[in-house]
């Protein structure tokens, strides 16, 4: 896998998140469009999850979600993530306010207590008109439920290496997302991602002969 075009992938989305983004759960859940980033929730080959009681989460990742969702009480699950790198991380469902307006909630923490990411139910009637014209169009034949409005913290550094300067996202667990890498590869191909796609063709036919 080109981890440089995942990363162009990673970037988007966290711009989109940082706009308001939505995460949202559809009947027969349709293929992807091509070069959409995976949406979140989509378990990844050797991601593990469990289970847990609040008590079992770090002292630091209960003091953090009890903060944020305003009191143990409103804590609902606790899912403890792991993926095959050993990072960990815990994602704390909520609910904010109560009874009939209660509004569903969810929080990803490093194991430190550091908070990565937020998700806030909302309506698809509050949702940008441009999301609605981009998901009936990759769609057309879809039902849309359950928008979430998603907010992912990172912190934006300046590198400087060899005199060039490089903008670097790094989100609380370490995970570093180079802008710069995208414009390097999109340089060097003038094609990005089409320019393999125009190389395979060509492969075949020298086998052929």
């Amino acid at each position: 896998m080109d981890t440089r075009k995942l990363t162009v992938g990673l970037v988007s989305l966290a711009l989109l998140a940082g706009a308001g983004a939505w995460a949202f759960a559809q009947p027969g859940q349709p293929p992807q469009p091509a070069g959409q980033a995976q949406p979140k929730g989509e378990e990844k080959e050797g991601d593990e999850e469990e289970v847990i009681t609040l008590d079992k989460a770090p002292e630091a990742v209960r003091a953090a979600a009890i903060k944020l969702a305003g009191d143990a009480k409103n804590i609902t699950k606790v899912i403890k993530e792991e993926d095959d790198e050993d990072n960990v991380q815990y994602e704390v469902e909520y609910t904010e306010g109560g009874g009939v307006n209660a509004i569903k909630c969810a929080a990803i923490f490093s194991a430190a207590g550091d908070l990565i990411e937020t998700e806030k139910a909302t309506a698809e009637a509050k949702l940008p008109a441009a999301v609605m014209a981009a998901l009936k169009k990759d769609y057309p034949k879809a039902t849309f439920a359950n928008p979430q409005a998603v907010t992912r913290m990172f912190y934006e550094i300046e590198v400087t290496i060899d005199g060039k300067k490089h903008e670097v996202k790094v989100d609380a667990s370490g995970n570093i997302e180079d802008e710069s890498q995208g414009d390097d590869e999109k340089g060097e191909h003038g094609k990005g991602e089409d320019h393999e796609k125009d190389e395979k063709p060509e492969g075949k036919k020298d086998k052929k002969d």
